[in-house]
């Protein structure tokens, strides 16, 4: 066959042909696109902002995206929301005003790896406007509350936060109106160790980003309680008397406020107490002003005791029971 008979054959009834050609070309068309699947996701919106500017209004309205995948019908069910990440990017602007910035879909590694074809992604909405302000910065004290009661005989003490303050970005019309940033709270019900725990900076304003951190550390000391205790009418001893010598007169006593923990209070005998006068130096009868000696146990501290020293009149046995013989005889008594 020469070529000038092949191009009658091509342009015979080349209308028909044509039409044929075009008919093929829209059924393969539509086979093609029945063989894709549409879905859609909603993706949060970030708002990327590494340049001196910053937001302050239209946040509120889009805080997600819906982003639309076509794509083969088997291929769906290995994508989901977590493979794309939405945002808009104002870093590159430099002067303050309303503008509109387009909006930016990136895949994850893994949709990559896929290699998945064909892909189509769209974003709604695909641009956005927002007012932004040059960007303030302020220095900001962190709080946190603690709640419940320590275990018996303890005591909380203040909590200590660390660090104690945070930075916040943000525009300087709102950084104004914000004094503290609360961290959450801690837990001391029933303890009596010191507790520690990792809070989170709260911050629910979209406009204001927290610059270093978050995570704060916060330490609550839990202490013994301290309790005194009163203890009247307590007989002072006298130790160490050479047997010959006594001392005349009735009982002493004295009157002592102690302090320890509520625990070791609450467990406080008298056999954890000592109160008493050394007479070992005494060598004669007299009348001697003796210090009084009071000791506790380890666990309790002398607040206050309503004597120093006492003054004692020391006699002879043989003295006393003279005494005592002539007072009898006074009295009427037989010996």
């Amino acid at each position: 066959m020469n070529i000038k008979h092949f191009l009658e054959k091509l342009t015979d009834n080349w209308p028909v042909k044509a039409l044929c050609f075009v008919l093929s070309c829209v059924i393969y068309f539509f086979h093609q696109v029945s063989l894709l699947e549409t879905k859609t996701f909603s993706v949060p919106l970030e708002v990327r902002k590494e340049g001196n500017m910053i937001p302050v209004s239209g946040l509120e309205k889009e805080k997600f995206i819906k982003v639309k995948v076509r794509t083969k019908r088997e291929q769906i069910p290995l994508i989901s929301e977590k493979d794309f990440s939405a945002y808009v990017d104002i870093s590159s602007k430099t002067k303050e005003g309303s503008w509109t910035f387009p909006v930016s879909v990136s895949i994850s590694e893994k949709m990559i790896e896929l290699d998945l074809d064909p892909l189509e992604i769209t974003a709604t909405p695909d641009n956005l406007k927002f007012d932004i302000q040059k960007k303030s910065l302020k220095q900001v004290p962190v709080v946190s509350k603690v709640y419940g009661i320590p275990a018996h005989g303890y005591k909380a003490l203040s909590v200590h936060l660390e660090p104690s303050h945070v930075f916040l970005v943000g525009p300087q019309f709102m950084l104004d109106e914000i004094n503290e940033i609360n961290v959450g709270s801690v837990n001391i019900e029933n303890s009596d160790i010191p507790v520690s725990k990792i809070l989170k900076a709260v911050n629910t304003n979209a406009y204001i980003s927290i610059l270093d951190d978050p995570h704060i550390k916060a330490y609550v000391p839990i202490v013994s309680e301290a309790m005194v205790k009163e203890l009247p009418d307590v007989e002072i001893k006298f130790n160490s008397l050479p047997d010959e010598f006594a001392v005349s007169g009735d009982a002493m006593k004295i009157s002592l406020t102690i302090e320890g923990n509520v625990i070791d209070i609450e467990k406080f005998r008298m056999k954890n107490l000592s109160v008493y006068a050394d007479l070992s130096f005494i060598t004669e009868p007299g009348v001697y002003t003796v210090p009084v000696i009071i000791e506790l146990s380890p666990a309790y501290s002398l607040v206050q005791s309503s004597l120093e020293e006492v003054e004692i009149t020391v006699v002879k046995k043989e003295e006393k029971n003279t005494e005592n013989i002539n007072v009898n005889a006074e009295n009427g008594g037989s010996v």
